[in-house]
């Protein structure tokens, strides 16, 4: 397994090569978008240089260069000659003609061309959408609330490669996610063409979480008539409704918010520390944090017996300041002692109350 510094350095390997697969692929873009313009401004730029130096070589004693005649040529477009005036008049021609042409290939948008090109802030979207062509096998979140937000925030953590799709183009969470060096495409996650500039096709999972259960159904819909095998996650708010459409629509997991939350409210109110909920083959599952008191139950207790009898998993076990993730069967737990258990709420709870009940 990599070091850390070993994956932060692949992590920027592989930012560096996406970013010039999307330096090349965005300035094709801009090149065909300014076609016209740029082909005329270098049809006749190549031009006037290969004249200039075939008349200066046969009038003057010094030949020049064609590399030579070329900068002359393009100084002379926007104004800066570097020649003196030559003697000959048809040599003369060029330091009046050449800004002339370069006025008119200016017009033809060569500088909106140049401008672009080396200011990609100018066009945002387009950038974006170019780095987001680069990715594969990638995850695309789609909505940016403040469950959209948190997801993003996980999947940086994870090192996952991330595109967003937000309505919004401006907001502090846009900010945010841009810090991250993560492409945002502005659009309806509804529309194919926005799935399709995300990457839909290239992508190996599509989380739906906006605020709105019809529009994440709609996204569902349009995501499976392009890549009918991407993995989907979506949230919604209504657990009936969002139980019937997982087979329907063959979603990996559709979520509700109320029901992912519930036991955690339930166990705060029960003194069971919940501090996450997640699903398993339609169970909802629990992580609860606990504490060993002195002379509870658990006090002296084996992970075994614990894991045993109450037919839950302890994932974790803190004590005298050292981690073990995955402790021993023989461990012996001990007051002070923090653990970390995996199971359904009522045996979290019976192991908060009857297990871990301090000493009277």
């Amino acid at each position: 397994m990599p070091t850390r510094a070993q994956a932060e350095a692949m992590r920027r390997r592989r930012s560096f090569r996406r970013r010039v697969a999307a330096t090349v692929r965005d300035t094709w873009v801009l090149v065909r978008e300014f076609r016209d313009g740029v082909l005329l401004f270098t049809v006749f730029l190549i031009s006037g240089a290969l004249t200039f130096q075939l008349l200066w070589n046969a009038s003057q004693s010094e030949p020049m260069r064609f590399i030579e005649s070329l900068f002359h040529m393009l100084a002379m477009t926007f104004f800066q000659p570097t020649l003196e005036f030559p003697r000959q008049w048809y040599l003369d021609v060029y330091f009046f003609t050449m800004p002339l042409l370069g006025i008119i290939a200016l017009a033809r948008g060569v500088a909106d061309f140049v401008v672009l090109l080396f200011n990609r802030r100018a066009r945002q979207a387009q950038w974006e959408e170019a780095v987001a062509s680069t990715y594969k096998n990638h995850i695309i979140v789609a909505g940016l609330g403040h469950l959209g937000i948190r997801v993003v925030r996980e999947l940086v953590a994870l090192d996952e490669e991330v595109v967003v799709i937000e309505e919004k183009a401006d907001t502090p969470r846009t900010d945010e996610v841009r810090a991250y060096d993560i492409p945002i495409i502005i659009g309806d996650a509804r529309s194919l063409e926005v799935l399709r500039r995300a990457g839909l096709e290239q992508a190996s999972a599509l989380i739906i979480c906006t605020n709105n259960d019809l529009v994440n159904l709609q996204i569902a819909s349009r995501v499976r008539e392009v890549n009918k095998n991407i993995r989907l996650v979506m949230r919604m708010f209504d657990d009936e409704f969002a139980r019937s459409l997982a087979d329907r629509f063959d979603i990996s997991a559709v979520m509700s918010a109320s029901m992912m939350a519930a036991p955690a409210f339930a166990g705060a109110a029960t003194r069971a520390e919940i501090i996450q909920t997640f699903k398993v083959a339609d169970r909802i599952l629990n992580m609860g944090r606990i504490e060993v008191h002195p002379g509870a139950r658990l006090d002296g207790c084996r992970v075994s017996e614990v894991e045993a009898q109450l037919d839950l998993s302890i994932v974790l076990l803190q004590s005298k300041g050292a981690v073990d993730v995955h402790p021993k069967p023989e461990a012996q737990l001990q007051a002070g002692d923090v653990i970390a258990v995996v199971g359904t709420l009522p045996r979290i709870r019976e192991l908060a109350h009857q297990w871990n009940r301090p000493k009277t």
